[in-house]
């Protein structure tokens, strides 16, 4: 009886909460849009049938523009978690978010109703990647356990693990402990699974079973970079202390070569690499003043932002560049932004600064920059000529990507960190501090918010507030445990 009456007190407040949501309406004439195929520089993932979502932002440029005919052209809602760190996924017409609140979400694209959720035992900050099935995720939160800059350190307390979760009902079906945080995102790399993780451990095991294959471990730290395949038998990894990035053989993790940076140099580690062609592109901040340990960027220390580009046959630097005017404040966590890029530019927002810079690929040259409200540590997703990201003010922007033009902005109650955008059909995809919101693209291109979307009033919250309070049963089952 309890258990009934728990059961119909959740389904009244989500009710009550998506008949409020429902209310929104943009306040302009649709003109409505089509599906992305036509921007030649975009590389559409079509979720109605693939089978796999291989790793972070699908690599390459980390341009995540999907299709989905069995979805609405354009969708809005908001769906309350805990602070998302990452990106969400798409597998058919469900959204895959990974959660600080130890929780995975599968979210009803749609509707923004949950279909289920899987409960870990740390939080869970690297973006899920599925294959035949199967959703994986890294978990481990942020803690410094050794903490002696610009030396050494280890990142992650408490438990850390790779996960593998049934997709159809989020129980779990294997798990592998790792000796870091499992924080960075993996990849799905033919038949393997490759993860790293806070300690500088490279680990390969079998995607569908779990079982051990091979491990190195490397003289850095992985934070919140990720696991870049480089399609050819390499992949590509970037760590801190040593500040570096490596290029290794996938079949047994030997190393191809490394790139070292100055060993004062912050964000390395925190920065997910975008390639293309032969480009590995990254950014990092370089203290301006001596701080408690010298030149080296920490917290509050004060620092100036750098993008570069590695070739990736051999790691030699193509350019360096110095963001103008990015300068400021080191935050105590995500230390860089994430790079996008869209035909022959880059585009990279700041943790440091409230500006978008956009470079040459090919020379690193700077083309214009454009200030905003708040820093931009997330990625950014484009299409038709126009960057659609959030900023930690909690702004949704659209931009021009040929000029820095604003196109439109809308204001939001949520803070954007690194929970990073993507375009779903004709909708505007991404997680801030307390949960996800999707947000049709014209109505950010008309600078028109939607009340209980993009704001929420005081009984929203409430009602926001008593659902996640309330318990919801996570499926379990004993698992494999593979080591």
């Amino acid at each position: 009886m309890a258990s009934t009456s728990l059961t119909f007190l959740r389904l009244f407040v989500l009710s009550v909460a998506v008949v409020l949501c429902s209310c929104a309406t943009p306040h302009y004439a649709s003109d409505r849009m089509g599906a992305a195929e036509h921007d030649a520089l975009v590389r559409v993932f079509h979720a109605q049938r693939e089978r796999a979502w291989p790793l972070f932002r699908l690599g390459g440029g980390l341009n995540v523009v999907v299709e989905n005919s069995h979805l609405p052209r354009a969708f809005a809602w908001r769906f309350p978690t805990g602070g998302i760190s990452s990106s969400p996924t798409v597998m058919g017409t469900t959204l895959l978010v990974s959660a600080n609140d130890h929780h995975v979400y599968a979210i009803n694209a749609a509707t923004g109703t949950l279909r289920w959720k899987y409960h870990a035992e740390n939080e869970v900050m690297s973006q899920p990647s599925y294959e035949d099935g199967l959703v994986y995720v890294g978990i481990g939160n942020a803690a410094n356990v050794v903490y002696n800059p610009p030396s050494f350190s280890v990142i992650g307390e408490g438990m850390n693990k790779l996960e593998a979760i049934d997709a159809h009902d989020g129980i779990e079906q294997w798990w592998a402990g790792l000796d870091g945080s499992g924080m960075p995102s993996n990849a799905i790399v033919g038949s393997e699974l490759i993860d790293v993780d806070g300690q500088g451990t490279v680990l390969a095991v079998n995607a569908r079973t779990g079982r051990y294959l091979w491990h190195t471990t490397l003289p850095t730290v992985f934070a919140m970079s990720c696991v870049v395949d480089g399609g050819d038998g390499s992949i590509y990894l970037s760590g801190r202390a040593m500040n570096a990035v490596f290029a290794l053989r996938a079949a047994d993790g030997s190393l191809i070569w490394k790139r070292t940076f100055d060993r004062y140099y912050g964000g390395i580690g925190d920065d997910p690499l975008a390639l293309s062609g032969n480009a590995l592109v990254g950014d990092y901040l370089k203290a301006t003043a001596p701080g408690r340990f010298g030149m080296t960027v920490t917290l509050g220390s004060k620092a100036r932002q750098y993008a570069y580009a590695l070739d990736r046959r051999d790691g030699h630097v193509r350019w360096r560049t110095l963001l103008p005017g990015v300068s400021g404040s080191v935050p105590p966590y995500n230390e860089s932004a994430i790079e996008l890029i869209y035909g022959n530019r880059v585009f990279i927002g700041s943790a440091i600064a409230p500006i978008v810079t956009a470079l040459d690929l090919r020379s690193g040259k700077v083309l214009w920059q454009r200030r905003v409200d708040g820093a931009v540590k997330g990625g950014i997703a484009a299409r038709d000529g126009t960057l659609y990201f959030g900023d930690l003010a909690g702004r949704i922007w659209a931009v021009e990507a040929s000029s820095g033009h604003v196109v439109g902005s809308v204001a939001t109650d949520m803070r954007f960190n690194t929970g990073s955008p993507i375009i779903v059909n004709d909708s505007f995809v991404q997680g801030g501090a307390e949960g996800v919101i999707a947000l049709p693209l014209e109505n950010i291109r008309h600078s028109s918010p939607m009340p209980g979307v993009t704001q929420l009033s005081i009984w929203q919250r409430f009602l926001w507030a008593v659902n996640r309070a309330l318990p919801l049963r996570d499926p379990h089952r004993e698992a494999s445990y593979y080591r």
